[in-house]
């Protein structure tokens, strides 16, 4: 296959134009939105202004480069567009799958390392032995049960991200459905279902930095939250006074 030779593995393309796939190229925008989000989101937390972490700042730049790149190849798909399309989503996965074992697992560097050898020997075992499974989707697998696993683990250890990660499981689950469908519905389906795998993975993205921005800024949280605690003591003794002089002055009344 030549280097500049396009692909036709999406439904929704149908020709050789740069808008031949609208709604996959659009939906690519919320992958834009959701790393524009993230970047207001920690910028706006005063504990992090003062605080120097690298791998949020790289993660939400992948996220941009994912958005950007996906557009590149859903206007002009080839082999080289392709492999941009995908060398961002696999550094993403990568860089993130390490932070949320130090930062949301809190694994020391050894447990990180096993479960990433766990985790990279099941995805290479996988896309050797069936390298077209869910229409050619078998590579993302890993990565969602990876989520699972880490959802489990958290509810496990009763931490306060496990429910979000519950629900970011089942979001990558619903994603990777609508992308391994694409194909198989496109006779009753022209649009296919590829866009929504975009959209949902967008959005699956944007929870995955929240929670990890959320654990970097733990403990701002938790300092944040033990001072409304205190001034809501303060407040509530300062009130109790007034409260008693209230009620003698009422049973003055009374008598």
């Amino acid at each position: 296959m030549r280097l500049t030779q396009h692909i036709f593995g999406i439904c929704e393309r149908v020709g050789d134009g740069y808008f031949e796939e609208p709604l996959n190229l659009l939906s690519n925008i919320f992958f834009i939105w959701g790393a524009y989000a993230v970047f207001t989101y920690y910028r706006s937390l005063p504990e992090l202004k003062r605080k120097k972490f690298y791998d949020v700042p790289v993660l939400t730049f992948l996220m941009l480069v994912i958005g950007c790149c996906s557009m590149v190849f859903h206007a002009y798909p080839t082999p080289v567009t392709e492999a941009f399309d995908t060398l961002p989503i696999v550094a993403f996965i990568v860089i993130y799958f390490f932070s949320a074992m130090f930062r949301i697992a809190r694994c020391n560097i050894y447990q990180a390392l096993i479960c990433f050898a766990a985790f990279a020997g099941f995805t290479h075992m996988a896309v050797m032995h069936f390298p077209h499974a869910f229409n050619d989707s078998i590579g993302y697998l890993s990565s969602m049960v990876a989520l699972v696993m880490i959802a489990l683990y958290l509810n496990i250890k009763r931490r306060g991200s496990a429910r979000a990660f519950l629900l970011i499981s089942l979001v990558g689950i619903i994603s990777l459905f609508f992308r391994s469908i694409d194909n198989a519905v496109c006779q009753s389906l022209p649009i296919g279902t590829h866009f929504l795998w975009h959209s949902l993975n967008a959005y699956l993205l944007y929870m995955l930095m929240i929670q990890l921005v959320r654990n970097v800024n733990r403990r701002g949280y938790l300092m944040r939250k033990a001072r409304a605690a205190k001034l809501e003591q303060q407040q509530t003794a300062a009130l109790k006074p007034v409260a008693s002089k209230r009620a003698s002055k009422t049973e003055m009344k009374r008598g």
